[in-house]
């Protein structure tokens, strides 16, 4: 990805704008950046073809789909350079359903792991699951009790420089 696209102040506007609303038309987002609706459809595809975008999704609430349960999971798994069971195994956490999100740390884990349930019981259920997907697996759960808020990505200005996002209704 080349740095100097998002150095670029429309292209970090047009994200902000992005983040905030993904589904905003090319109109609408050529009115509020002041540009033409070319510029922005040339700007977008571009964003998408640098890995800037990487998808539009729906943000879907764990509790509206009868998952409130939520917890972040600590795993630590054998240790050694076998990159084929590493592979595996996240292609196993992969395929899991209710593991929504799995990052490669540093320290004595090796993955922290976001994953959702109907109950605490099912939390408990995919746990057992997760362990059962590798070799000495062991885990280390703490359970979500209230989600004050999920941003869609980082903001693309610089700390002094973000624009306060709006207040939701």
């Amino acid at each position: 990805m080349s740095k100097q696209i998002m150095s670029d102040d429309l292209n970090r506007r047009l994200v902000e704008l992005l983040l905030e609303e993904g589904r905003i038309s090319h109109a609408e987002l050529a009115e509020r950046l002041g540009v033409s609706r070319p510029t922005i459809i040339e700007r977008v595809k571009r964003l998408e073809t640098e890995g800037v975008i990487s998808g539009y999704s729906a943000r879907v609430s764990p509790a509206s789909v009868l998952k409130p349960s939520v917890a972040f999971v600590s795993v630590r798994h054998r240790n050694g350079d076998d990159d084929a069971l590493e592979a595996a195994y996240l292609e196993a956490l992969r395929n899991e359903p209710d593991v929504l999100e799995a990052h490669s740390m540093a320290g004595e884990d090796c993955l922290l792991l976001k994953i959702v349930a109907d109950t605490p019981m099912g939390i408990h259920d995919r746990l057992k699951r997760i362990r059962s997907l590798g070799e000495q697996v062991s885990t280390r759960t703490a359970i979500v009790l209230q989600t004050h808020f999920v941003k869609p990505g980082p903001s693309p200005f610089p700390p002094d420089l973000s624009v306060p996002r709006k207040p939701r209704k």
